[in-house]
């Protein structure tokens, strides 16, 4: 399982009907789902350096890939993730680094 932390920022037209996230949200949530994606936790972050944090757990780094492209193809958002490890997977990298 791949966690990962996403940045989201919207494009000028998602500034613009801002009003429609939370459909917009309920839409993606729908996507994930027929990719094997979940987004586990969001946050709308209005007046911070992004507009959307959210908690995304997907099977594999390219299925993250892959609801990271196609979410971005609506024109209303950017995108950047980073992948998140808790205590125990940041243990198990570390011995092997």
């Amino acid at each position: 399982m791949t966690t990962a932390i996403g940045f989201l920022k919207w494009t000028d037209e998602g500034a613009r009907t801002y009003r429609e996230t939370v459909q917009r949200y309920e839409a993606t949530t729908k996507l994930a789902e027929r990719l094997g994606v979940t987004i586990s936790h969001i946050y709308w972050t209005p007046g911070g350096p992004y507009d959307i944090v959210c908690v995304i757990e997907a099977p594999d780094t390219e299925k993250l890939a892959a609801f990271t492209l196609e979410s971005q193809t609506r024109g209303t958002l950017r995108v950047k993730w980073a992948n998140a490890y808790g205590p125990d997977q940041m243990r198990d990298l570390l011995s092997n680094a």
